[in-house]
């Protein structure tokens, strides 16, 4: 773990996480992990998962107590913030009051889309209403499609777990081979390098019932290829997608391993939505 980065962590503002930013910090540094991103939920569609300008501030205050407290680690303020087709304009004004109210800019901003066809599918408890009722294959289909169209909202920095629409193989759909949805990808990828959009790596995918890191091999393989074509330098972030602090860089180590095997070793972090490409090592 020893100089790796964190770039994706919750806390307890939201109803899916109860770790405090002190908890954090305080893993990552026995971790060994250079630097954090705090992405904490905003989904328009889901007020469980959107954090209150009073809550946004705190947030804010207890990173910079904890910057103070712990200056051996670095620590950045981000938004894992959804995407929805026809909001754009109301997602653009969302981060605008947050930094307003904060007094700076985000380093970076996750994209993401836990949502199709009205249904929030990232939860265990409302996925069986898109799966039971649409084939997977189509739904892999409509999920990149709206994916890229968050790419190219030009909202985000990075897109999160790339393909987390497949969380559920196995509990809800058998596995749906990637040259079923390739053409999908293909589209994808072609628009996160024409507007220089990064994905990331998410190994939390490890410990759902698909046991499979986000994005996968074929995936990541294929957006790496792509770039490296294009002479383009591929805009990676490492995130564990902790809730709890026992998660703060859980299989960041497996993460690292998928991306060198898929002929790569640059990762990307961010200040003030400015990237900072640096190179890891296992």
């Amino acid at each position: 773990m020893q100089g790796l980065v964190d770039y994706h962590l919750h806390t307890a503002v939201t109803v899916d996480a109860n770790m405090t930013e002190a908890e954090a910090c305080q893993q990552a540094i026995a971790l060994g992990l250079r630097e954090i991103a705090f992405t904490n939920h905003v989904m328009l569609a889901q007020p469980d998962y959107l954090m209150s300008p009073e809550e946004l501030a705190e947030h804010w205050a207890q990173i910079q107590v904890c910057q103070q407290r712990y200056p051996q680690l670095t620590i950045r303020l981000g938004l894992e913030m959804d995407y929805y087709e026809g909001r754009e304009d109301e997602i653009a004004a969302t981060i605008q009051r947050y930094e307003e109210l904060i007094g700076r800019r985000f380093d970076f901003i996750l994209g993401a889309v836990h949502q199709l066809n009205g249904v929030f599918f990232a939860s265990n408890h409302h996925a069986p209403a898109l799966f039971n009722h649409q084939q997977a294959e189509s739904i892999y289909h409509n999920y990149f499609v709206l994916l890229t169209k968050a790419v190219r909202s030009g909202l985000f920095d990075v897109i999160a777990h790339p393909d987390v629409i497949k969380k559920y193989t196995g509990k809800f759909h058998p596995p749906v081979p990637f040259d079923r949805y390739r053409a999908s990808v293909e589209a994808f990828i072609e628009n996160l390098l024409e507007t220089e959009v990064g994905i990331e790596v998410n190994p939390s995918g490890l410990r759902r019932p698909v046991a499979e890191i986000y994005p996968s091999h074929e995936l990541l393989s294929l957006y790496l290829s792509e770039a490296k074509a294009r002479g383009q330098e591929p805009i990676v972030t490492l995130g564990s997608d902790a809730h709890q602090f026992k998660r703060v860089g859980e299989y960041l180590g497996e993460g690292v391993k998928a991306l060198q095997r898929a002929g790569h070793n640059t990762l990307a972090r961010f200040e003030e939505r400015k990237r900072i490409p640096f190179r890891v090592d296992l």
